[in-house]
């Protein structure tokens, strides 16, 4: 095993991220290898670009495997044993929290938005989100969950949109409560129900829409790994209870 196969493998997780048309283009050996329940799904969606998003997401998350776990992230021999498997707890369907059944060790979490996926893999569970968002994102969109405090916290950001096409500092601000409460969700660290307990209004929520970016936070024992590209118009966030390292996959 080469040096750059024993730095990944050092990680203790990865969260990758990157265009619905960049991951496929990259890596679309890997859909080949998609269960039969995977395929099920995306053949459900009506839109193509939608079943898109949806196959680069679970396309990504086994790319995230792969490194971590020191395997090329182009399919070969192993490729089989990174088969993604979702049940629902309460109905069964094949929905619900990703795992990898071949690695019991690791976890995976995955998420995708108009023309953009993300996707997370460590050694301690994760959960990751991301979001597209434009200038006509509602200014004052209201998101189920927030408490009273992080409701004033929104209210002291500008309403007004700005001039470089991205939606109001408050619009971003609403958007980074979104992805850090969704990737608490699917990291276990709450429920749907109880969004409205966790409140994240003492974090930092300012976001800075005309450059790349990433910031570091934490909330009880789960440390929060923030990120926005403007290039993408995408923004996201990755919890776990380790550190995690987060990369764009390039075209």
């Amino acid at each position: 095993m080469n040096n750059d196969k024993n730095a990944v493998q050092a990680r203790t997780g990865l969260a990758l991220y990157g265009a619905s048309a960049h991951v496929l283009a990259r890596f679309r050996g890997w859909a080949a290898h998609l269960s039969p329940d995977e395929r099920r799904r995306a053949d459900a969606f009506s839109r193509p670009a939608d079943r898109e998003d949806y196959v680069a997401a679970h396309i990504l998350a086994r790319v995230a495997a792969a490194r971590i776990t020191g395997s090329p992230d182009t399919p070969g021999p192993a490729a089989r044993t990174y088969v993604l498997v979702q049940r629902c707890d309460q109905c069964g369907g094949a929905h619900g929290r990703p795992r990898l059944p071949a690695h019991p060790g690791l976890h995976v979490s995955l998420s995708h938005t108009r023309g953009a996926v993300a996707a997370a893999c460590a050694i301690s569970p994760v959960g990751i989100d991301v979001e597209h968002w434009d200038e006509a994102l509602a200014p004052d969109a209201d998101l189920p969950g927030l408490n009273e405090r992080e409701r004033r916290r929104l209210g002291a950001f500008a309403s007004v949109a700005c001039t470089h096409h991205a939606p109001s500092p408050r619009a971003l601000a609403w958007l980074r409560l979104w992805t850090r409460k969704e990737s608490l969700i699917k990291v276990g660290g709450t429920t749907l129900d109880e969004m409205s307990g966790i409140d994240l209004s003492s974090l930092p929520m300012s976001e800075a829409p005309l450059r790349a970016w990433q910031r570091r936070v934490a909330h009880g024992v789960w440390a929060m790994t923030d990120w926005l590209d403007p290039a993408l118009r995408v923004t996201g966030t990755v919890s776990s209870a380790g550190d995690m390292s987060v990369e764009r996959i390039e075209a």
